[in-house]
Parts: C-alpha cells; structure tokens; sequence
C-alpha cells in the first residue's frame, strides 16, 4: 500500500480525470441535442416535399394507367426558353409585328 500523501494524490487525479470526462460528455450530450435538432428540421422537409410529390406521382400514374389503356398522347416537340443572357440596347431597335385577330 502507499502511505497517506500517496493515496491523496492518486485520489486527486481520479477526480480531476472524472471532471474531464464529465466535460467531455457534457460536449457530446450538447453535439447530440444539435444533431437531433438537425434531423428533426431534415425530417421536416422531408415530409414536405413527400407531401408535395405523392400527389403528382400519383396522378402521373393514373394518367399513364389511362393512357395506355386509352388514346396515346402526344410527345412534346421541343421547349423554348428565353435567352439566359441578352442586352436591352440589343432590343429597343427592334420593332414587333402586330398580327390582328378576329374575337373568335
């Protein structure tokens, strides 16, 4: 065994070894609530954008299922878009035809 001074040391640094731990999980439990915060907000927005494409995919579905057995549809020929980058000077010169059109 050791003499009194010893043992008082050695029961020094077992608590001072069980403050540090003590920190440590006080960290970890303080990281594990802000990763549950986390989740919790993903989750959230996972059920959001689930609530949104349900709906269109199902009714996707249903429309497939009634196409086949039904008319076909037709495909799409092409998709236009307005030009990602363009000058206004480029465009006040330019004078746009006017078609007159009957009310029917």
């Amino acid at each position: 065994m050791g003499t009194l001074r010893d043992l008082q040391y050695a029961l020094q640094e077992k608590i001072e070894e069980l403050r540090q731990r003590d920190a440590l999980i006080d960290e970890l439990e303080l990281e594990l609530d802000q990763k549950d915060e986390l989740i919790q907000k993903l989750q959230n927005e996972l059920d959001k954008y689930r609530s949104v494409i349900r709906p269109a995919t199902q009714q996707a579905h249903q429309q497939n299922t009634t196409t086949l057995q039904g008319e076909q549809r037709t495909k799409r020929q092409a998709i236009s878009a307005e030009p990602t980058a363009f000058d206004i000077q480029d465009l006040s010169h330019v004078t746009l035809p006017f078609y007159p059109k009957s009310p029917q």
